[in-house]
């Protein structure tokens, strides 16, 4: 086996070779290799396949997420506990779409998962609309950072005039809503363009909360 380099390495410089790609499918054990300036074969030593990393990756990055202050009332852990996450999928690009495409196995990511549903169920909502809760969060969460990440690849594809298809559809869009007075698409852009995705996920996050506070149950 070769000793010249450590598996924390190789997962290291994954994590940086993934986000100075242009898209999550660009990502290749040939480009981590390259990086590294070692063979692709090397990395077979450490992970059997592409997945196996990939499970790596998502575990370390996980692994940044700081728990929320459990002296908060369970809202404000919530809303702590879910911007600590969006801080570090913004961090780390592409880290979103890397959950999606990997299994939360590993025991760090169930203790998240764990600590999210605890943090209502905990406060008196049942374990069913918890588990819900949290899955719709994670949702809009993760919707919210690939929105962003691919907005922001459009752009700067028609920046560098490499979009021109994208551009016209750009422009179809507020050529309907005009023509067609589609008014709340109209305040749904002005609206878009008014706040940050981080904005936007914290609006929608706490209409989950208010709605959870309908489901407690006082003891």
């Amino acid at each position: 086996m070769p000793k010249e380099i450590k598996r924390e390495q190789i997962i290291q410089q994954a994590i940086k070779t993934l986000g100075q790609e242009k898209s999550f499918n660009a990502f290749s054990l040939r480009h981590v290799a390259r990086d590294l300036h070692i063979d692709v074969s090397t990395l077979y030593w450490y992970f059997k396949n592409k997945q196996e990393i990939l499970q790596a990756m998502a575990e370390v990055i996980i692994g940044k997420i700081k728990f929320p202050d459990p002296s908060l009332n369970w809202a404000d852990q919530l809303r702590q506990l879910f911007d600590n996450i969006l801080d570090v999928y913004i961090a780390y690009p592409s880290s979103a779409i890397l959950m999606v495409e990997t299994i939360p196995s590993s025991l760090v990511r169930l203790r998240l998962i764990d600590h999210a549903i605890g943090i209502m169920a905990d406060a008196g909502i049942d374990e069913q609309t918890s588990t819900v809760a949290m899955t719709s969060i994670d949702f809009l969460l993760t919707g919210s950072i690939i929105d962003l990440s691919t907005e922001n690849r459009f752009r700067q594809q028609i920046v560098d005039h490499k979009g021109q298809e994208i551009a016209k559809h750009v422009a179809l869009i507020h050529e309907n809503v005009q023509e067609h007075a589609l008014q709340h698409m109209a305040a749904s852009i002005k609206i878009r363009n008014s706040f940050s995705a981080k904005e936007q996920f914290e609006m929608g996050l706490e209409i989950i909360i208010e709605g959870l506070k309908t489901k407690i149950v006082k003891s």
